[in-house]
């Protein structure tokens, strides 16, 4: 996925927010379809995980949802400082303890974790117990003890093999071109054909072959 977004951004002109944008839609979207009532709490990282995770606090609060934003960074990178910018500008609460509330979008660690979850963000993860949670990507700490354990996650352009046993699985549209995936050996059918999310579990995922 590191050599995808590069790609994406230097040869097909599709910026980082573009993504972002759509995969903080579709996580606003699953969510609100999943649990379609009570308040939610966005935890968010500074990285692309977390920009990911604010983009969905917008149109979450846009949908009328009683949303808050936890962040774990004092210094997060542009793209969620981008979004973290609007969210203060549409008076959504930015908060450093979590209120009470019964839903959980877990968008603190994203595919570039390499041991266990440390610091804040292991502080957040053991404060989300046994809430509703839905993760962006893959499960922050996944694969680590302390991990955050989702009720439902939601993976991005194309499926993990890590993440083969979640259940359920959703799996969401960048908005990535076949021709992209061609460039890095890939033969993807079109996974999306029946719309931007689509749940893909166990034996069902649709494992990418090698073109040549």
């Amino acid at each position: 996925m590191v050599e995808a977004d590069r790609l994406a951004v230097d040869e097909f002109g599709i910026d980082l927010l573009q993504m972002m944008e759509h995969a903080g839609s579709a996580l606003a979207e699953l969510t609100h379809r999943l649990f379609p009532t009570g308040r939610i709490a966005v935890a968010a990282g500074g990285g692309n995980n977390g920009g990911g995770g604010l983009c969905a606090a917008r149109h979450l609060s846009n949908r009328g949802r009683a949303v808050t934003v936890v962040i774990t960074t004092d210094r997060p990178g542009a793209a969620a400082a981008h979004h973290l910018r609007t969210l203060e500008a549409m008076g959504v609460a930015l908060t450093a303890e979590p209120g009470p509330t019964e839903i959980v979008v877990d968008a603190m660690v994203g595919y570039g974790l390499a041991g266990p979850l440390r610091g804040r963000v292991a502080e957040v993860a053991g404060w989300i117990g046994r809430r509703h949670v839905i993760s962006l990507d893959f499960p922050s700490g996944h694969g680590f003890a302390g991990a955050v354990a989702a009720d439902a996650t939601l993976t991005l352009a194309l499926p993990k093999e890590g993440l083969r046993h979640l259940r359920p699985l959703w799996l969401a549209d960048l908005g990535l071109p076949a021709a992209l995936w061609e460039r890095m050996g890939l033969a993807v059918a079109p996974v999306f054909a029946a719309g931007r999310i689509v749940r893909i579990d166990g034996d069902a995922i649709p494992v990418p072959r090698d073109s040549g």
